[in-house]
């Protein structure tokens, strides 16, 4: 969606109805007649429709901005200069200067660690929070003026703060399902405001000993591609991390500039580091059972019971083996019956045989090697009648050892494109224990080597102050004066503002990613 200027609207820049502000001075953004200021902040002529963030279009606009630390505005006393950064994946982060003596955090009690900090600006009626967080550690100075140093990070930092250990994360959300997991986990850090996309179940043991819930957060929200974000309502958010800049899939970027009027450019070149990569995920291990042999066994023996005697209830133990009778199903007034001869080590059957001599019919001997045990079945009449049988059999007696057997999923993934233009560049191995399939593997892997590829192209943009470009947008710059016609993904914005003079002067820079 294209962000377009109502290039009508007038704001007076010192309406009375309007709350405590600093007014940013108009010819800081645009005078007519010089055609070296930076100009609007994006083209006016724009015809597609959209959010209304109109910068300076004449003397008589201002961009008003206000900043309130626990609920309390502090921006008439705002100096020097405020600065705001957001990186993609990261936790945002402020500082501004306070020059009066009022707010010194040893004396104002609204001025103290993790109180609630919020930056707004307002431009043509518009309201857009900049920044919501809570205060680090502020500082007062007085060399040579009287000055609070005010820093502040976003609500991540309650995440990231938070040390804990977390054993079966399933087990305590309210859903095996991934986003349920993360919303635990978010609670645990004391955020209970989240707007996470609803995600598969897990499948395998989520634990996490003594790390940060931002870190645990991170790792579960990998598995499906997926980047944190704190926005300015301090909601925790999952945003899939996308390339945007794919045209094909994208084919209308977030901003367009085209006044040849971008104040700077700079590029960082670099290198692929990585097209080829082997992503290992969950291990699991199996115990395997090593048997020895050892002594031989020869069973020969004889049991009886007499009529009216309850076989069910026998129990007998000869020669290392423990006998136990049970008796099963009736049909035509018979049962069946069968004797378990159960081995206290491990044991080998070789081969038997039994006879019924006397009160049944239907002897026969098997061997269950998973339950290491000798059966003779046979039938006998009910009710009870004198019962006797000869069974034997031999074997050979065998020593268990165990070894563990460790077998874990994984993906060689590479990018044959890439190979062929740049050569290999191998990155080894990489071990996500959380990804639970092939596929997964296989996802990150080929995350991790886009990602190097962003190397190719990154650059910083300077525009005209710009409080909607957001991170995860995409901006297209055709720009005659300063040489470039290119699209790229914002992953950094950082907003400048500097104040003196009776005025403010703002900028944006744009941290691009020119995906080649």
């Amino acid at each position: 969606m294209l962000y377009s200027i109502d290039c009508t609207a007038r704001i007076n820049a010192q309406d009375p109805t309007y709350p405590s502000y600093k007014a940013i001075a108009c010819t800081a953004h645009m005078n007519a007649n010089n055609t070296g200021f930076p100009g609007a902040l994006i083209d006016c002529t724009a015809t597609i429709t959209g959010i209304i963030v109109a910068a300076c279009r004449s003397y008589n606009q201002g961009i008003r901005l206000v900043v309130t630390i626990d609920g309390v505005n502090v921006s008439a006393s705002l100096v020097g200069s405020l600065n705001i950064q957001h990186d993609k994946n990261q936790i945002s982060d402020i500082t501004l200067y306070l020059g009066d003596t009022e707010y010194s955090p040893r004396t104002n009690s609204h001025i103290k660690i993790d109180k609630d900090i919020v930056i707004t600006a307002y431009i043509n009626g518009q309201e857009k929070k900049l920044f919501t967080g809570t205060l680090d550690e502020p500082s007062a100075s007085n060399t040579p003026d009287f000055l609070v140093t005010i820093t502040a990070r976003d609500y991540g930092k309650k995440l990231l703060d938070k040390q804990t250990t977390v054993v079966s994360v399933q087990d305590l959300a309210d859903t095996t399902k991934r986003n349920d997991l993360i919303k635990y986990l978010a609670s645990v850090g004391n955020v209970a405001t989240v707007d996470i996309p609803e995600m598969d179940a897990v499948t395998i043991d989520n634990s996490f000993t003594y790390q940060n819930v931002w870190d645990m957060i991170q790792k579960e929200a990998m598995v499906e591609l997926y980047w944190v974000k704190f926005d300015e309502e301090g909601n925790l958010k999952l945003l899939l991390d996308e390339v945007k800049s794919d045209e094909t899939l994208y084919p209308n970027p977030d901003w367009t500039y085209t006044e040849s009027r971008i104040t700077r450019l700079g590029y960082k070149n670099g290198r692929v580091e990585i097209n080829k990569i082997i992503v290992l995920g969950k291990t699991t291990s199996k115990r395997i059972p090593i048997y020895s042999e050892g002594e031989n066994i020869s069973v020969d023996d004889t049991l009886t019971w007499t009529a009216g005697e309850d076989i069910w209830a026998y129990t007998d133990s000869r020669s290392g083996f423990t006998i136990t009778a049970e008796g099963f199903g009736m049909g035509g007034g018979y049962f069946d019956y069968y004797l378990k001869f159960s081995y206290s080590g491990s044991f080998q059957f070789l081969g038997g045989s039994v006879n019924i001599n006397e009160g049944g019919w239907g002897g026969i001997i098997s061997y269950r090697p998973d339950l290491q045990a000798v059966y003779i079945v046979f039938k006998a009449k009910r009710p009870r009648v004198q019962l006797s049988l000869t069974y034997g059999f031999t074997g050979i007696k065998k020593s268990t050892s165990y070894e563990t057997r460790y077998d874990q999923i994984s993906a060689e993934v590479t990018d044959p494109n890439s190979i062929e233009k740049y050569g290999e560049r191998d990155g080894g191995s990489i071990t996500y224990p959380l990804l639970e399939t092939v596929e997964q593997c296989e996802a990150v892997g080929s995350k991790i080597i886009r990602d190097s590829h962003r190397l190719l192209g990154q650059t910083d943009i300077s525009i005209p102050f710009n409080p909607l470009a957001e991170t995860g947008q995409t901006i297209l710059i055709t720009d005659t004066l300063i040489g470039v016609n290119e699209r790229y993904y914002i992953e950094k914005v950082i907003h400048n503002i500097i104040f003196g003079d009776g005025k403010v002067d703002a900028e944006t820079v744009l941290g691009g990613v020119l995906y080649v």
